[in-house]
């Protein structure tokens, strides 16, 4: 298997979040006033045109918007993280002067300073972003004056769908929409050195990533920011009605994070910060808590475990991916809640049999899947419970109940080895020579490994909670149909 882990590191002095998260200063002295980075034109001309890509950039097509967004560097992208939080303060109110961005988990903000031609340039941006040309405060700036054709076709297109909706939120819906597109659509893009564990942070977020294959580490360093824009840019969507942004109040963000937390895991391409937010925006969402256990109980399994520890690092750095019995209970944990929430949830009740059976509680996790088989939705799912019933049955000394359950299992999948596997081992354990060598001449007879007809659903089972991934990416992107014509 081939994962990219996005997980909590923690540096001497420093705290970062692996490929998708912000450099957070931990234990560090505050300074005694805030620091100042003061913009520079190239940003402002890079704003521009990341307006005009979110516009014309058509949702889920790697499209020349994409390619153009996803060959800037990762300064680039930091300073665009930045001036979008700006911009999205200006669309809110156009006379503002003073910005300070604060990193979550920092004492001290920065103060991003703008010449005054500058702060025109922005508030008309913000103008033409917000579809307020006509307004006075626009009007005063000359604001529609001092936009591109371009840009004016932007304002058109917020104006129309305000007007048709009464939605406010046209550019941070379709940034969002872009830089998830760029981080899925080029999911590989290049990964840079580390920086000195001492330098001191650059304001922004900064991410990094870790590929293993096989329990080994390939790769780590710094990647792109994209998922930490798209976040920001839905940190600030206002329902209708509100004043002040309100994303848990809106179900198109909800929708998201799920769908992009699915596709994450379908592609094991794992990010413990971007759960972490969803979480913290709906605390209550039994799909996006049902999605954390199975982060958490992939984060368990043999190969995540292995490749963390062998894992080289910079001096002062280590991965915050805990124990294997850590990560169970956390799983566990994720679980409950989302069955509290839903109830009737069947695959939470599943995976929570299992980790409760790797956990060693047997008894209560043969309960679990006992309660659970019978309203499993698809053959799948029930060959999953068959295998750990009869796993936690074995485990309880009941024997005949075991060959029992991995035999439904095999009838369910008759090419699928694991459950033949899993019967050898039985009699293996029972004293039954001739049992154990009947299973595995089964296992002999099935097809050769890769014929079309080899088929076994455990190869899948750490990414099926995921499999709806492309469905709901779909069906969040049909909502905004094709980008607006030219």
């Amino acid at each position: 298997m081939r994962h990219a882990l996005v997980t909590i590191v923690w540096i001497a002095g420093f705290s970062a979040i692996a490929a998708g998260g912000q450099m957070r200063r931990s234990g560090v002295p505050t300074e005694l006033s805030p620091k100042v980075q003061d913009v520079t034109s190239d940003r402002i001309e890079r704003l521009r045109q990341w307006l005009k890509a979110v516009d014309r950039h058509e949702p889920g097509v790697e499209d020349d918007e994409v390619i153009t967004v996803g060959v800037w560097s990762n300064a680039q992208l930091r300073s665009l993280w930045i001036d979008v939080n700006v911009l999205s303060q200006l669309m809110r109110n156009v006379r503002l002067s003073r910005f300070m961005i604060r990193m979550e988990s920092q004492r001290n903000a920065t103060e991003i300073r703008f010449s005054s031609t500058q702060l025109r340039q922005m508030a008309t941006l913000a103008c033409a972003a917000g579809a307020r040309l006509a307004r006075p405060d626009c009007v005063s700036i000359k604001a529609a004056s001092s936009v591109d054709e371009e840009l004016l076709r932007l304002a058109e297109h917020a104006g129309a769908e305000r007007e048709r909706s009464g939605d406010d939120n046209y550019v941070v819906r379709r940034g969002a929409l872009l830089h998830a597109d760029v981080a899925m659509l080029q999911p590989r893009g290049a990964v840079e050195p580390f920086a000195s564990p001492f330098a001191a942070p650059p304001v922004g977020p900064q991410t990094w990533r870790i590929d293993i294959a096989d329990g080994r580490s390939l790769d780590a360093g710094l990647s792109a920011v994209h998922w930490d824009i798209a976040r920001l840019a839905l940190d600030q969507v206002r329902p209708p009605g509100f004043e002040k942004p309100a994303p848990e109040r809106d179900e198109m963000v909800r929708a998201w994070y799920r769908a992009t937390a699915a596709w994450m895991q379908y592609r094991e391409d794992h990010d413990t910060i971007h759960l972490d937010r969803g979480r913290a925006i709906f605390p209550d969402d039994a799909d996006l808590l049902f999605l954390s256990g199975c982060q958490r109980e992939t984060y368990a399994a043999p190969a995540i475990q292995a490749a963390t520890r062998a894992v080289s690092l910079p001096p002062g750095m280590t991965i915050a991916i805990e124990s294997e019995r850590a990560e169970l209970r956390q799983a566990e944990t994720f679980f409950r809640r989302a069955l509290a929430k839903q109830a009737d949830m069947a695959e939470a009740h599943l995976r929570l049999g299992r980790v409760l059976g790797l956990e060693g509680h047997h008894t209560e996790a043969a309960a679990e899947l006992r309660q659970v088989l019978t309203s499993l939705p698809d053959d799948p799912l029930r060959y999953y419970g068959e295998l750990f019933l009869g796993a936690e049955e074995e485990a309880l000394g009941h024997f005949d109940a075991a060959r029992d359950g991995f035999e439904r299992a095999a009838a369910l999948f008759p090419s699928a080895q694991s459950p033949l596997v899993a019967l050898s081992e039985l009699s293996k354990r029972r004293g039954d020579r001739a049992g154990a060598l009947a299973a595995i001449d089964r296992l002999f007879k099935l097809p050769p490994a890769g014929h079309e007809e080899r088929d076994d659903p455990w190869w899948s089972y750490h990414v099926a909670q995921a499999r709806d991934a492309d469905a709901l990416l779909e069906a969040l992107r049909a909502r905004f149909g094709r980008a607006p014509q030219q």
